[in-house]
């Protein structure tokens, strides 16, 4: 599922240099370097040299560094913000403007896709996201789920270890063109569970002109080698109780299908309620086996809706927006959880309601997409 935001998980994005670290100006700054090979310093570790004019997500790649970036490194997502603690760099540019809040750009938050390496720099950055790896595999099967909708199913090569939690994404390596030529990466979750990591499934949403989607879609086929970066994202199930609402639309179902299926390998029994949006009856997938997850976990509900079904089908479901059918079928949200995935108007509207009825704003995660 492409998607790209500074919003993953829960409100706005734990980026990648995130949680506790000085500010920039709580240290000395490292002495500007005149040289073409500049040091980098991340997390107190010994420098690593990089090439003067390299961004920082060039940078980090080059030494098997993977920062998160859902966009390929565009500057349409944000997720690959990291803290700097000093050095010298290109100034903030609009893009880094419009995505990250004035004060946090003070306290030295940058994108790394966006940030060029001038002189010696230091950073820090999340250790699961130092962690993250390059994955070989293989496509061992492809489906449509509906005509926009293909479902691959991929088998990992045991190494290096591949472990995810339920709700994260890879990005994908979409070999477009014969090398030289890079790859292009695209952001997609993982629709199954982490109990067998040496098999994933990804849902992938055909994006109008799109690179990656249409050669997913049009070229890619069982038995091609297969390469992704991951796992990444801080979109998982809370350790909370607390009774929860999924909602969602089109491949955004992906996340939530591994979160809803891990809790019930776990034992997991929260009440949930998991509203589904879709066109028309043509845009549903994989009814059964939702109603057969239905009688597996009887503390769980599966509700489509339905926005532009014909007024004389036979659909009795339920109609309108998917945030319609919320606002109508709970009116108290009172100590409920709510895990979204789709578009960002769609994320919108279901905070504007999930709050109106009593849900705290951090009892919201989302995944927002608009790639």
């Amino acid at each position: 599922m492409p998607r790209a935001t500074s919003s993953f998980g829960k409100r706005p994005a734990a980026p990648a240099g995130s949680g506790s670290r000085p500010s920039p100006t709580s240290r000395k700054p490292l002495a500007i370097s005149t040289c073409r090979m500049p040091p980098l310093i991340i997390n107190s570790a010994p420098p690593i040299e990089v090439p003067a004019g390299a961004s920082i997500l060039e940078a980090c790649a080059a030494h098997g560094i993977l920062l998160p970036s859902a966009c390929g490194g565009r500057g349409f997502c944000g997720r690959c913000a990291v803290g700097v603690v000093s050095g010298d760099l290109t100034a903030p540019t609009p893009t880094e403007e419009n995505k990250i809040l004035a004060e946090d750009l003070a306290k030295g938050l940058r994108l790394a896709c966006q940030a060029r390496i001038h002189g010696a720099v230091e950073l820090r950055i999340d250790p699961e996201v130092m962690a993250v790896r390059r994955h070989t595999g293989k496509l061992i099967g492809k489906t449509f789920l509906t005509p926009d909708i293909a479902h691959l199913r991929i088998a990992v090569d045991e190494k290096p270890p591949f472990a995810f939690r339920a709700g994260q994404y890879i990005q994908f390596e979409g070999t477009v063109a014969p090398p030289p030529a890079k790859p292009v990466l695209r952001a997609y979750s993982m629709a199954t569970d982490p109990s067998d990591p040496l098999h994933i499934e990804l849902m992938v949403r055909h994006v109008p002109n799109g690179v990656c989607s249409s050669w997913i879609h049009e070229k890619l086929q069982p038995g091609q080698p297969i390469a992704f970066r991951g796992p990444f994202g801080t979109f998982h199930l809370s350790g909370t109780q607390a009774p929860m609402v999924g909602i969602a639309g089109s491949s955004g179902m992906a996340p939530l299908r591994a979160i809803f299926h891990d809790m019930l390998k776990k034992g997991i029994q929260r009440p949930a309620k998991f509203f589904f949006g879709a066109r028309t009856r043509q845009d549903l997938f994989l009814l059964d086996e939702w109603a057969e997850f239905e009688k597996q976990a009887p503390w769980f509900e599966f509700i489509p809706v339905l926005s532009h079904e014909p007024p004389d089908s036979p659909w009795t479901g339920e109609r309108g927006m998917v945030t319609d059918a919320v606002a109508r079928r709970l009116p108290d949200l009172t100590g409920q959880e709510a895990y979204l995935c789709g578009s960002p108007g769609m994320i919108d509207a279901a905070m504007a309601i999930l709050t109106a009825r009593g849900m705290p704003a951090d009892h919201v995660f989302y995944d927002k997409f608009s790639v």
